[in-house]
């Protein structure tokens, strides 16, 4: 053993996951270390630093697509780390769908990644990439899938503007499985939940209607709305005549949109509205994971 792999052990180091481990929650991968988060909307890139402490700066933002973005500002949003590591929530260009009757065998998340068609079975699509959560009460799932050939491309602009890309997720996804796991949190309850699932990220719009344990609606949709809110609204209306009178809503966002919560009392009368959005949730939640 050399003094370099002794040093490793006496620091703790050695234990440490690697920066391009993928399975390896993030705040493991870069312990103490300033990193940042970027968005990806329709012609909109965002960003914000994750401090040594794991905090979440503030957000910042341009309207352009994202090679042209970084053109413009990457030496200032590299000053916001120390090795220029990154994560990337594509907020466009993808499918959530609802989907039934999905193979469930042990693992079948993990067969996901490697050897889809095994998952999928006449559902597979050759250049795709996938992810499933499965309801635990049910045979539904919902089905996330992006595009290949365009997350192989985000990758390359990141890699070209100087930036080490170490997760290509998407946020609207991510949410939703947080709002899942938030209201769920008893399996098999006497009182199953009811409720409206209403995702928004950096104009994504997803919406799922979940009805005693069961997931029976969903609609995903991307570059619904901008800087103003009205589009989510027409968007949704047409669900409050569809969903049960005891069904309440229950919304997050990546970060609070103003005055959402208020018009969705006007856009849904009598249905009660619990907000689980807070600044830099997309962030908080990644770095668990």
């Amino acid at each position: 053993m050399n003094s370099v792999d002794l040093k490793s052990i006496l620091n703790f180091s050695a234990f440490r996951a690697e920066a391009d481990d993928p399975s390896a929650p993030w705040r493991k991968r870069f312990p103490s270390e300033r990193t940042v988060f970027f968005g990806i909307g329709r012609a909109r890139l965002t960003w914000r630093g994750i401090s040594r402490s794991g905090e979440p700066d503030a957000l910042e933002s341009v309207r352009v697509e994202p090679k042209e973005g970084l053109a413009q500002t990457a030496d200032h949003i590299k000053s916001l780390t120390d090795r220029h590591w990154c994560a990337i929530s594509l907020n466009t260009r993808y499918v959530i769908s609802l989907e039934t009757n999905l193979s469930r065998r042990p693992g079948s998340e993990e067969v996901l990644k490697t050897n889809p068609r095994a998952v999928l079975g006449g559902k597979f699509e050759r250049g795709k990439r996938y992810a499933v959560t499965h309801n635990p009460e049910t045979n539904s799932s919902v089905l996330l899938t992006l595009d290949e050939d365009q997350t192989r491309k985000t990758e390359s602009i990141f890699s070209e503007g100087g930036f080490r890309v170490g997760r290509i997720c998407c946020g609207t996804y991510i949410l939703l499985r947080h709002a899942l796991a938030e209201t769920n949190k008893t399996k098999g309850s006497e009182t199953p939940v009811s409720t409206f699932y209403i995702v928004c990220c950096e104009g994504a719009v997803c919406a799922m209607v979940q009805d005693q344990d069961r997931w029976l609606e969903l609609r995903s949709r991307t570059d619904v709305y901008d800087d103003d809110i009205t589009p989510i609204t027409d968007l949704l209306s047409p669900f409050h005549s569809r969903l049960s009178p005891a069904i309440g809503i229950t919304l997050i966002c990546d970060d609070p949109l103003p005055d959402l919560v208020e018009r969705f009392g006007e856009t849904f009368p009598g249905r009660p509205v619990t907000d689980l959005s807070q600044p830099g949730l997309l962030a908080k939640i990644m770095l668990r994971y």
